[in-house]
């Protein structure tokens, strides 16, 4: 009767030992995964914020472009007006008409600097607006991603 005794709870304590392995093993498994899941989320997200700031990089470099091209025509335009307003001046017959030729060279001249800063002004707030629209929406997949991971 000891003898069995002594069978019964060897194998008693083999199968718990052998529960608590399987367990254990599960467990560990279901770690690994969730930590393969979780690494490979981290790597699609990195992906996509890279993705992100490349588009506003190339939004940025194309509003360059534009600001650059505008700022070239309107200094060629300028100095075009200015070679011509030059030549009108050495056209004066008196005192009086130089003053007036180069009072309305100097204000047309004035209306034209403002009037290219408002323009410009308003490219680039365009252009801020779409060099950060990808910023911005990482950033608010990133609250997302807080509020979702908050909510488990």
């Amino acid at each position: 009767m000891a003898a069995k005794t002594a069978t019964r709870s060897t194998k008693s304590a083999t199968e718990a030992f052998e529960n608590v392995t399987a367990a254990s093993s599960e467990a560990v498994r279901e770690n690994i995964d969730r930590g393969i899941a979780a690494m490979s989320e981290v790597s699609a997200f990195g992906k996509q914020n890279m993705e992100a700031w490349m588009a506003s990089a190339a939004a940025a470099q194309k509003g360059m472009e534009t600001i650059s091209a505008r700022s070239v025509a309107f200094s060629k335009q300028a100095l075009e007006n200015h070679v011509a307003a030059s030549k009108a001046l050495m056209t004066s017959k008196s005192v009086q008409d130089l003053v007036e030729k180069q009072s309305a060279y100097a204000k047309s001249s004035f209306e034209a600097y403002v009037a290219e800063l408002t323009s410009l002004s308003e490219v680039v707030t365009g252009l801020t607006k779409e060099t950060m629209q990808p910023i911005n929406e990482r950033f608010n997949a990133v609250g997302q991603l807080i509020q979702t991971n908050v909510a488990r």
